[in-house]
């Protein structure tokens, strides 16, 4: 288990309450980190379980933050939607 918080800004829907977050601009911050760190876990599955305020996180950088600490600063999602392209104006 690789507990990471992630500078990662999202767009954000105010009449869904939806936070919308790419695939491969996440992943291309994960690979970004992990080379360095742990590079043996680059490609393993992940799992994203919700945003940690800027303050917390901020704090996080200056102080060692335990897994427990980083779960009690930690929003959880309510729900986890996946949305694959539908086909559109592209080329067929």
């Amino acid at each position: 288990m690789n507990p990471l918080a992630l500078n990662k800004t999202c767009r954000y829907c105010p009449h869904c309450d939806l936070l919308i977050a790419h695939q491969d601009e996440l992943e291309a911050q994960l690979v970004e980190f992990f080379a360095r760190q742990k590079p043996e876990v680059i490609g393993n599955d992940y799992l994203v379980l919700g945003t940690m305020d800027r303050a917390n996180w901020q704090r996080g950088r200056k102080e060692v933050m335990t897994v427990q600490g980083m779960v009690q600063a930690l929003h959880d999602f309510k729900e986890v939607l996946r949305f694959e392209p539908a086909g559109g104006w592209g080329p067929r």
